[in-house]
């Protein structure tokens, strides 16, 4: 198994665990919607809402690095 296969998978696993994330977030209301004359635009994130919305930032960079990393050895 080759350093690129390996990469593979890993994106593979990531972008798994950011879909399942970011279906768990689920409907907040504050879509484009709310930009237009939605009351809570402007809201603070508690607990396990404020853990899943830093998770997905998280996700989402190392993503991000796996992809880019595996175009530059690939």
């Amino acid at each position: 198994m080759n350093i690129t296969t390996f990469m593979m998978i890993a994106m593979n696993i990531v972008a798994i665990a950011l879909i399942s994330v970011v279906i768990i977030q689920g409907q907040t209301g504050a879509g484009l919607g709310a930009v237009f004359g939605g009351s809570d635009i402007y809201r603070t994130r508690r607990g396990i809402e404020k853990t899943l919305w830093q998770l997905t930032f998280v996700l989402t960079s190392v993503f991000l690095l796996l992809c880019l990393v595996t175009v530059m050895i690939g």
